[in-house]
């Protein structure tokens, strides 16, 4: 057959040209899921029918006569895409307090769709994406508010608050710090808002975080306020080893009144920063390699022996640099008291850092911002319970 011959009978009998492979499985495969939509309606009405004809039966002689009286649309997400128009039996007068258990079937979807939403947004799909996702793989048109309400309905929902859960004295380690951003509206200064979290290390290694609060600063009654409810909620300190923190003059007076036994590690990593951070563009780099010798020592007696062959070396030259590394020195050796095997993992807050970059990855579908302190706190107790059932691991040198 000629291919004019051929568009002809294609045009007679209505059937489409392809002009790839690619067009004819497109096509198949359109075809297919329509097969299935059809199939999902005729299913779901049939099920609805034959409940509503069982219990026109069982009712029969106890209530007047139930007739049917047509059919309403409904529409429902499914694993197909979304289905219209899956024509729902009624009768012509509802009786009182009944209706199809079959109709369970559409509340189920929406709950699966609205999870969807959830982990997505947990994510960090930020809510342009999720739209688009919707109408490309469901059919569904979502309007600009409508995800940022369904997580929030979740989240009002969350069964497991971080701050409410019950806590045993089985933790080794307990490292804080703060995560810093935009809060709209409260009035404070720059609007902005750091949370505030503490992560704890049990002695197999595994680690969540404990409790976090949301707070216009890192003052000692902040900090104070926070761990004082860890406290309360079952972590006393009579098995912790070590705190691990960042310099925060707040922070330690906190672990000294109610962890007074709690040996304090300060964060290397913070400390070298800021001090490289002082330092003029020309001498950043010489001064960060004099930092690592200092804090590459076997002992503490080296490590002070190197801390104050740097001060000498740099103290003219910049004197900026020296102040900001003299200050608070001493906790930053006390990891020194612990086995070799032990310090990489215990002389800073990296583990908790990297808790805070998923955090920060996720709240960029925010700009980087939340409206209230409320939705900061909701927010952040759905994030970190994302965390600690996706991220916890044993870390090797911490089951020493």
């Amino acid at each position: 057959m000629s291919n004019a011959a051929q568009r002809n009978y294609s045009k007679i009998n209505k059937l489409p040209i392809f002009e790839n492979n690619q067009q004819l499985i497109k096509f198949l495969e359109s075809s297919f899921t329509e097969s299935l939509k059809q199939l999902i309606r005729l299913t779901v009405k049939t099920m609805i029918k034959t409940e509503m004809n069982e219990f026109r039966k069982e009712t029969e002689g106890f209530i007047d006569k139930l007739y049917f009286n047509g059919h309403y649309p409904r529409n429902m997400i499914s694993s197909m895409g979304k289905v219209k128009g899956i024509n729902v039996p009624r009768f012509r007068q509802k009786p009182d307090g009944w209706q199809p258990k079959t109709l369970n079937i559409f509340t189920a979807e929406q709950e699966k769709f609205m999870r969807l939403i959830e982990q997505m947004h947990l994510l960090g799909i930020s809510q342009r994406k999720i739209r688009q996702l919707a109408k490309t793989c469901l059919g569904i048109t979502i309007s600009a508010n409508r995800v940022g309400k369904i997580y929030k309905q979740l989240a009002v929902c969350e069964e497991a608050n971080i701050n409410d859960q019950m806590l045993d004295d089985n933790f080794k380690h307990l490292l804080a710090d703060g995560l810093w951003s935009k809060v709209k509206g409260y009035g404070w200064e720059n609007n902005k808002g750091v949370l505030l979290c503490v992560l704890g290390i049990r002695p197999d290694g595994k680690r969540k975080i404990i409790g976090f609060s949301v707070e216009r600063s890192e003052s000692y009654q902040n900090w104070y306020k926070l761990l004082s409810s860890i406290k309360q909620r079952g972590l006393r300190g009579k098995n912790l080893q070590l705190a691990i923190t960042d310099d925060t003059e707040g922070l330690h007076g906190a672990i000294k009144q109610l962890f007074p036994n709690t040996p304090v590690q300060n964060c290397i990593v913070h400390k070298m920063r800021n001090v490289i951070g002082k330092a003029r563009h020309k001498h950043k780099a010489a001064i960060g390699e004099d930092i690592k010798v200092v804090f590459n020592q076997e002992n503490k007696q080296a490590a002070i022996k190197e801390a104050k062959s740097f001060c000498k070396k740099w103290y003219l030259k910049e004197p900026n640099v020296i102040n900001s590394f003299r200050h608070n020195l001493e906790p930053c050796f006390t990891y020194l008291q612990f086995p070799k095997e032990q310090w990489s993992k215990i002389r800073s807050t990296n583990i908790l850092e990297r808790e805070f970059r998923e955090i920060r990855r996720r709240i960029k579908v925010f700009d980087s911002s939340f409206n209230n302190v409320e939705s900061k706190k909701r927010y952040a107790n759905s994030i970190i319970n994302y965390l600690n059932q996706n991220y916890p691991s044993a870390q090797g040198s911490f089951t020493q």
